[in-house]
């Protein structure tokens, strides 16, 4: 992308545009900028203030391959203000309808960046809490959703007790009859606690808050309340608004993971939605995510390793002084895999494994510690 966002003081959106040719490519370009600003009939505009000041402006138009295009479009942030709101229904609100046309890339201003500020903690923070200087980082999930408090309170302690470096709720579990939020956040955290005392490890437990409405924020501030070391949610189901207000404020001091939850729609089409690349690696990074959790090539997913690693790229491309977000792959992964992983996804990555783990074996401490060699051996060996 060519167009300066600093120099224009406007920020901008890449589009991957589908069209049988140049001038009707140019044509869904324009019909963008217009739908993405000022919503109508471009006579009611035309030589006008409003033409000149906040319609989209094509800023370039490019063929990448046989009837695909790149089209830029730059947009003045007076349309946004400070409302994150008003940024994401700008880059891509009423387009996201249209089936030929994808968000491919994003670039904010500077000014723009002291909104967005990205990971309070990012991957430096997340090693400090964990106390794990370099190498990889092994994390699993506990499941499933239908064990009571002791039973999830139990998987915790024999993950930490086998070396799990970190131990998150897994995205179904909410604030179910049979296992309460706060009762099971208190006992997962003593879990935790007890495990780490017997070890001298720092293992961290990640308490899952996606919930309703300002219980999102209840749950957020509870778990800190409780001693949980990191916070999970989902964009897809609880809005990158209320994932961005959490991570900027001041009284707020945990790690957020993202999970991919209801994002596939999103992502998974070459053609429409958004591309992998922004979403995960760049949208939930600029709106605050330390972590991003997202499906991984070779599991039960469908994305490619080309894709996946374009993720990893998103969360470490340069972005103002934004902070780098981890990679988290997950989805269907096993020891068997990591060779693999570490040799895409090198060192400084999170790597997610759950129920393959959990069917290990029947001893959980001892096949957590299995998993956990065999993915220092991935690292010694690539």
């Amino acid at each position: 992308m060519s167009f300066d966002t600093n120099a224009n003081k406007r920020f901008s959106a890449t589009y991957k545009i589908s069209s049988n040719s140049y001038n009707e490519a140019k044509d869904i370009a324009f019909a963008t900028a217009l739908e993405q600003t000022v919503e109508c009939p471009y006579s009611l505009i035309e030589n006008t203030r409003i033409e000149n000041t906040l319609l989209g402006n094509v800023e370039s138009l490019e063929k990448i391959s046989e009837n695909c295009f790149l089209a830029t479009i730059s947009y003045d942030s007076s349309i946004c203000e400070s409302e994150c709101v008003g940024l994401l229904n700008t880059l891509f609100g009423n387009t996201s309808l249209k089936s030929n046309i994808r968000l491919e890339d994003i670039s904010l201003t500077d000014e723009m960046y002291k909104i967005y500020k990205g990971p309070k903690f990012g991957r430096e923070g997340i090693r400090k809490l964990c106390n794990v200087q370099n190498g990889p980082i092994f994390m699993s999930a506990i499941k499933p959703v239908g064990y009571n408090v002791n039973e999830l309170q139990n998987l915790v302690y024999k993950l930490a007790k086998g070396g799990c470096t970190i131990i998150k709720d897994d995205h179904n579990l909410i604030n179910q009859s049979y296992a309460p939020f706060k009762e099971r956040i208190k006992a997962c955290v003593d879990a935790l606690q007890r495990a780490n005392s017997e070890t001298g490890l720092n293992c961290i437990y990640v308490s899952n808050i996606s919930a309703d409405a300002n219980e999102f924020e209840e749950r957020a501030f509870l778990s800190q309340e409780m001693g949980v070391d990191a916070v999970m949610a989902s964009a897809g189901l609880v809005g990158f608004p209320a994932i961005k207000k959490l991570a900027f404020d001041k009284n707020f001091n945990k790690p957020i993971f993202m999970h991919p939850a209801l994002t596939g729609a999103w992502t998974l089409s070459d053609s429409f939605g958004i591309s992998p690349y922004c979403y995960y690696g760049k949208l939930t990074r600029i709106m605050g995510a330390d972590a991003v959790i997202f499906a991984s090539y070779g599991g039960r997913f469908g994305f490619t390793k080309e894709t996946c690693i374009s993720i990893k790229k998103g969360t470490e491309t340069e972005i103002g002084n934004l902070k780098k977000a981890f990679p988290v792959p997950s989805g269907g992964m096993k020891w068997q895999n990591f060779n693999d992983m570490v040799n895409t996804y090198g060192d400084d990555t999170i790597f997610l494994v759950g129920g393959a783990l959990l069917t290990h074996g029947k001893d959980l401490c001892e096949s957590t510690k299995f998993y956990v060699q065999k993915l220092s051996e991935a690292s010694k060996n690539k």
